[in-house]
């Protein structure tokens, strides 16, 4: 019911003041998010997670020496400056704890998301009680900002941040962006010199763990900044002229932030792998914030995928929604600024939003569209929501039909969130669920089409692969155009591993002319040589192979294989003895090893290696 007093309360044994009214929150959001998260904890890997973890090597560490974590630091390919570095080391401490065993990874994406919430819950609920709105909220501070985190941690768009393993970015980053805001908060506010220092220097801290997550939380300061300028001085001409100072150095922030991890020179270039101009995704962009918002409060399942299809905006014009967008949006943002005085509060959610979602919507060269990139920007999206539910029921509160109706729809709502994320979690199982989760809503995308054989292929479903891969073959390309190597890539396996070497061969050609640099082309191009009798020219294309990936143990046993095929044991024990070493591949290394022996004749080693070989495939690890 409504306490007018202490605002809304629960029939509860004790009462909830202080810290045991936050444990109370802070119970209530875990069971929560576990009821409806609990189930994805065994959800495979999927998509990014492959290039990023899987086949990352270097976030594989086993010990805990500055010399193994260090070259994770820089992300993937030849990036010479860190690259997020604070993700890639969680991933790496996730692979150092378990390996690649999903259930951790899943478990500490739980916990990141949990931590914002509460610190989302704080930050509020501080909020609303600060002196600038007046006494406006203060009453059902805790009611407002219990049930916009609610609003927000339940949102299935935000499973993507959660679920899918790789977006731990996005989700880590709005962990530490939220603390940071927090601290800064309680430093402002503090009545204590001492207390006020330590918040600062926490929210300089976190800040920092933010931006070392993911880029984007180079809006911190203007976020910060906004903050201060909206709900603890006020926006007015004087306090505007008053911070003109922190405002250009917290605008400048983001460029320097920018600077440490991009090179802007390259950014035009980027461009010649899209489909779009720089203009075209700027033009586009508008389009895209509107789609998130109405995902962000329509969230239901047939609308929920991983990868989306936006039109691209060619001009104005074309289509005539990218005006209309531009429009809606200025005229959003004028409201905020109008109403920024009267209504702080709303404004500055309003800003926010639209303010965090300024670099991925950005000149950079980028994918259009993701659902994982709203975490951030929609923390406080549902405070107004929240703020008109509150009043309502508080308006209600004596006419007991009304009070239950909204309150019943609200509890409604919150099933059917809570429910959507359940589904979601469920389409992620599997890469075949769920890239024929996405098929079936946009069946005509490429890269989905693309994915959706890779997964049919690795499963041994065959006719399905080549429909899907010959379906991706003929779509046109959203977001990469050299997506279609790819897509012959995986052709030229499916031949293989089907026994049509000719066709095979002509596929795997094609995929050298885009994706030279791809080592597991010349090794399936080695595989249908070798079937073909020819090899010395398997041979080398084993030896472009290892040259481009040296520590990929399965390319060491195939080079050892080729070279035993044709004479040379020796050299093969050296390619089987290079194979153990990088442990990735135990149980074939030791098999070779078992080959080499037995052709020099050595039954010994080679009923040895056999043995080893044996127990290794017990165990799914290296024998010592």
């Amino acid at each position: 019911m409504i306490n007018r007093d202490r605002d809304f309360s629960l029939k509860t044994p004790w009462k909830k003041t202080g810290m045991r009214r936050h444990f109370f929150s802070f119970l209530s959001l875990f069971l929560l998010l576990f009821l409806i998260y609990g189930n994805g904890f065994d959800c495979s890997w999927h998509f990014d997670d492959y290039i990023n973890i899987v086949e990352n090597s270097k976030v594989h560490i086993n010990t805990l020496s500055w010399q193994e974590i260090e070259p994770g630091l820089y992300g993937i390919g030849g990036i010479t400056r860190w690259q997020r570095p604070l993700s890639y080391f969680s991933f790496a401490l996730n692979y150092y704890m378990d390996g690649l065993n999903v259930f951790g990874y899943h478990l500490v994406n739980f916990f990141i998301h949990y931590i914002a919430s509460i610190f989302l819950f704080l930050f509020l609920y501080n909020t609303l009680k600060l002196p600038i709105l007046e006494g406006r909220y203060e009453r059902h501070a805790y009611s407002i900002a219990l049930l916009s985190t609610v609003f927000w941690a339940i949102n299935p768009v935000q499973v993507m941040a959660v679920t899918y393993i790789v977006q731990r970015m996005a989700s880590m980053t709005a962990m530490f962006y939220i603390m940071a805001m927090y601290f800064y908060l309680k430093g402002r506010t503090g009545d204590r010199t001492w207390k006020n220092v330590v918040f600062y220097v926490l929210a300089v801290f976190c800040a920092v763990l933010s931006i070392g997550s993911k880029e984007n939380a180079a809006m911190v300061s203007v976020s910060i900044f906004l903050f201060d300028l909206f709900l603890i001085q006020g926006v007015t001409v004087e306090h505007i002229r008053k911070n003109w100072a922190w405002c250009l150095l917290a605008l400048l922030f983001v460029p320097a932030v920018g600077l440490m991890y991009w090179d802007f020179s390259s950014i035009v270039g980027d461009y010649e792998l899209r489909p779009f101009s720089m203009a075209e995704r700027v033009l586009t962009q508008p389009r895209v914030i509107l789609f998130y918002i109405s995902l962000l409060l329509y969230p239901i399942t047939s609308r929920l995928m991983l990868l989306h299809d936006m039109a691209i905006s060619k001009s104005l014009f074309d289509p005539w929604t990218t005006l209309a967008a531009i429009v809606v949006i200025l005229f959003i943002l004028v409201f905020a600024g109008l109403v920024s005085r009267r209504r702080p509060l709303i404004a500055y959610c309003i800003f926010f939003f639209f303010l965090n979602h300024l670099i991925e919507g950005s000149f950079l060269s980028l994918e259009l569209v993701y659902e994982h990139r709203n975490y951030l920007p929609s923390m406080l999206l549902f405070v107004p929501l929240s703020v008109l539910i509150v009043h309502g029921l508080d308006y209600f509160s004596d006419r007991r039909r009304m009070f239950l109706l909204v309150s019943s729809s609200v509890t409604a709502v919150m099933i059917l969130l809570g429910v959507t994320v359940f589904i979601q979690n469920n389409i992620l199982k599997d890469d075949i669920s769920l890239w024929s989760d996405n098929a079936e809503k946009v069946s005509h995308l490429d890269v989905v089409q693309n994915n959706l054989g890779a997964a049919f292929l690795t499963a041994g479903r065959f006719p399905e692969a080549f429909a899907a891969l010959t379906k991706a073959l003929e779509s046109p390309a959203v977001a990469d155009v050299s997506k279609i190597y790819k897509t012959h890539e995986l052709l030229g396996k499916y031949h293989t591993m089907t026994g049509d070497d000719e066709k095979a061969l002509v596929h795997i050609e094609k995929a050298l002319e885009g994706i030279s640099s791809n080592a597991d082309l010349y090794n399936s191009k080695a595989i249908v040589l070798m079937r073909r009798g020819l090899p010395v020219k398997a041979q080398d294309m084993m030896e472009k192979a290892i040259s481009l990936a040296p520590n990929r143990s399965f390319f060491h046993i195939n080079m050892g294989k080729i070279l035993l095929f044709q004479g040379y044991p020796d050299v093969a024990l050296k390619e089987a003895q290079k194979a153990i070493v990088s442990g990735e591949e135990p149980v074939k290394a030791y098999l070779l090893m078992s080959d080499v022996f037995a052709t020099k004749k050595n039954e010994v080693m080679a009923r040895h290696f056999h043995k080893m070989a044996t127990a290794s495939k017990k165990t799914g690890k290296p024998c010592l």
